[in-house]
């Protein structure tokens, strides 16, 4: 069966994480994805040289499988001339420059539209291209900080901290792939095409989910999590005799799960009975004082014997796992989460595989990501009909 998104093809303009994680997701699909980059100096993450891979950059690596990669001086008219002739026969337009540094390459929406009516033109940004902030340089950590996510993260109290991952500018990829394949679909209904401002800064406040909605609703700034959620009392993490343990009793019934199986501990009798925390809504009130007798009682086995007893009392619950040990997980193993490609200078090397399962999709295909201009011969002359001598011709021009 063909790949889903087999026929879209992508002009990829995105750099660092933010795009071409999301660029990656589209190839993963099955787009062509064709990775636009400066001659001579690549996407700047080509040279993040903390981790590499016989010098090839592992972040790289990572975030630019199955795409092809051609070399473009957007700053020369003949280079503007070529990326026109490819916009004609491309869907869409990904980007993350700062707003107006595509109007002044000459490839900004408003060109575009003009050579190709149904082009899409998705471009990510800090802020967007709206607003008092839009021109503010933004990256990840300031966003997470602005965005409310560092003054929820950490202990009551403590100093605002970072999420252990950087989630704005991985969530800002997966929402600009859903306005992606939403105007893809409109598309087909109208026919034409449109451009989409992704603003990372508005993903981080749409992320805040009900946390937001709370204090949206009630005027309340409620303190940060720790390792404990605020709503669904008891949810977190605690200490056992061995390490910890994480459980989740999200509704009234894992709770009720959980209560026999504390209880049976010695000390701990009366947390049946104990009117404080038959409901939600008490064990909010009460959060501390369940928080504290929970703690006490984890203690008392280690993290096995309790994942054993949570597991056959029915209460949601999980080990705290270290990012070696979840990629070597069995369950990441078998739905592939952890495949391989061979690189020409890197070799054969490993990066985690691609969410999306679908049932059409039998067999998936993890290419390199590519070298430098490594696909501009190929692009240029079987895409728009160049012959090498012309190709040639724009190397020595600096164009490619």
């Amino acid at each position: 069966m063909a790949m889903p998104l087999s026929g879209v093809r992508v002009l990829d303009l995105t750099q660092v994480l933010a795009g071409p994680f999301g660029s990656r997701t589209l190839a993963d699909l099955g787009a062509e994805v064709i990775k636009v980059e400066t001659p001579g100096i690549g996407d700047s993450t080509r040279y993040s040289l903390a981790y590499t891979l016989n010098g090839e950059s592992f972040y790289f690596l990572g975030m630019n499988r199955n795409k092809k990669g051609i070399t473009l001086n957007l700053k020369s008219p003949k280079g503007q001339h070529v990326f026109h002739e490819l916009a004609r026969k491309s869907d869409v337009v990904f980007s993350n420059f700062r707003p107006g540094v595509l109007a002044n390459l000459g490839v900004d929406y408003p060109t575009l539209r003009k050579v190709n009516p149904r082009i899409i033109c998705c471009a990510i940004s800090g802020f967007g291209s709206t607003g008092p902030e839009a021109d503010r340089p933004a990256f990840d950590p300031i966003l997470q900080g602005m965005g409310g996510v560092m003054s929820m993260t950490g202990e009551p109290g403590g100093r605002p901290m970072m999420v252990g991952f950087t989630i704005a500018d991985l969530a800002g990829g997966h929402v600009a792939v859903q306005g992606i394949l939403a105007a893809l679909y409109a598309r087909e209904h109208t026919g034409e095409g449109q451009e989409i401002d992704i603003s990372l800064f508005d993903v981080q406040l749409q992320l805040q989910g009900h946390i937001g909605q709370y204090y949206l609703a009630s005027g309340e700034v409620l303190e940060p999590l720790g390792s404990y959620l605020h709503i669904n009392i008891p949810a977190g993490s605690f200490k056992t005799r061995s390490g910890y343990i994480v459980i989740s009793c999200s509704t009234q019934k894992f709770y009720e799960n959980l209560v026999p199986v504390v209880s049976q501990i010695e000390g701990f009798g009366f947390l049946a009975s104990d009117t404080r925390f038959t409901l939600n809504v008490d064990r909010v009130k009460h959060k501390k004082e369940l928080i504290e007798i929970l703690e006490r009682a984890f203690q008392t086995k280690t993290t096995e014997e309790w994942l054993a007893i949570l597991k056959s009392a029915d209460v949601p619950a999980g080990p705290i796992l270290t990012i070696d040990q979840a990629l070597s997980n069995p369950q990441a193993q078998l739905r592939h989460m952890v495949v391989e490609a061979e690189h020409p200078v890197a070799g054969r090397y490993k990066m985690a595989g691609n969410p999306v399962k679908m049932s059409q999709i039998h067999k998936e295909t993890f290419l390199p990501a590519p070298m430098l201009g490594q696909h501009t011969e190929e692009v240029l002359t079987t895409l728009l009909g160049y012959s090498s001598e012309q190709v040639s011709a724009l190397r020595r021009e600096g164009v490619v």
